[in-house]
C-alpha cells in the first residue's frame, strides 16, 4: 500500500510539472545570446554579439548587431511583452540583422525555455528568435 501511495504523489508531482510549462526560470537570471533570428541568414559568428539582457524594473537592453539597444519587457511564465526598443541608429554592414533582430523582438507573444535555450514566438506560434545562456 506505501509503494502505491508513493507512486500516486510522484505521478501528481509530474503531471503538476508538466502541466505548468516545465523548468521554472526566471529571465533575469541570464544573460541571453542569439543562435537564430527568423528573417536573417547571418552567420553563427554575427548572430553571437547579439545579446539580450533582462534587468531591474522590466528593463531590457543588449547589443543588435550594430548599436546598443534599450526599452522595456513585461513577462510570465509562457508570455512575453516587449516595448518599442531603442538604439543610437548608428549605421554599420550589420544594420539589416540589427533592425531584423528588434522587430522579431517587438513582435514576441510568447516564449519557452528548455535546456538552457529560450525560444520566442508570436501570435501566431512561429518562431521569431532562439537564444542560448551566455
Amino acid at each position: 500500500m506505501r509503494i502505491f501511495n508513493i507512486s500516486i504523489v510522484v505521478m501528481i508531482t509530474a503531471s503538476l510539472f508538466l502541466a505548468c510549462g516545465g523548468e521554472p526560470i526566471e529571465l533575469s537570471d541570464h544573460d541571453w545570446v542569439a543562435t537564430s533570428v527568423t528573417g536573417s541568414s547571418a552567420s553563427k559568428e554575427k548572430l553571437s554579439n547579439l545579446t539580450l539582457e533582462f534587468k531591474d524594473g522590466q528593463e531590457i537592453g543588449g547589443f543588435a548587431g550594430c548599436n546598443d539597444y534599450r526599452g522595456g519587457a513585461t513577462y510570465n511564465r509562457e508570455q512575453i511583452k516587449f516595448s518599442t526598443l531603442y538604439t543610437e541608429n548608428e549605421k554599420c554592414d550589420d544594420i539589416n540583422l540589427e533592425e531584423r533582430y528588434l522587430r522579431n523582438l517587438e513582435n514576441s507573444a510568447t516564449y519557452t525555455y528548455t535546456g538552457g535555450r529560450l525560444a520566442l514566438f508570436d501570435d501566431s506560434g512561429n518562431i521569431l528568435v532562439e537564444m542560448e545562456k551566455k
